[in-house]
């Protein structure tokens, strides 16, 4: 499975988990899919979602590191001064809005179609993401019946899901 096959799918079954733990309705995988669908589908009471996954990490270069594609050693010291001068929530911020920005500009060979957003930036917590919440910009004309805002970083004690939209 490619890297970015195996993030998706893990992202998915994460937030299955945790939808499931504070949601009535269980949500259910059923397989993963290829573009123009969504990227998996899921069942909710015997109704077919579609779901889009995308990961914010804060920087390109942090994503480029946590992915382990690039080591800090492949980054001039410019850009790790200006990465750490850079202030967190502009980081996150930034990264969250810029996903939602192009992930609505998509369109998918299936209705409905939910947006899941996974945070990989772990300078953040879901409870940082909730105070900043009205700076999070859900672009208008978005093709998603839902947007989901997960962390799974249970091993520092970060986990849980917000709704976006």
């Amino acid at each position: 499975m490619k890297q970015k096959d195996n993030l998706e799918y893990h992202a998915v079954l994460n937030f299955i988990v945790e939808y499931n733990r504070t949601h009535k309705r269980q949500l259910h995988f059923i397989r993963q899919c290829k573009p123009r669908m969504p990227d998996a589908l899921c069942r909710l009471n015997k109704k077919e979602i579609g779901i889009e996954v995308a990961h914010t990490y804060g920087t390109g270069e942090e994503a480029a590191m946590r992915l382990g594609n690039r080591d800090m050693k492949d980054f001039p010291d410019k850009v790790h001064r200006e990465r750490r001068c850079t202030p967190l929530d502009v980081r996150a911020l930034g990264s969250l809005n810029e996903i939602l920005a192009k992930k609505a500009t998509r369109t998918y060979d299936f209705i409905p179609t939910w947006l899941l957003v996974r945070n990989a930036f772990v300078l953040w917590s879901l409870t940082d993401y909730r105070k900043h919440k009205e700076e999070i910009l859900i672009p208008d004309g978005h093709p998603f019946e839902q947007i989901w805002f997960f962390i799974d970083a249970p091993s520092v004690g970060r986990q849980g899901i917000m709704r976006l939209h």
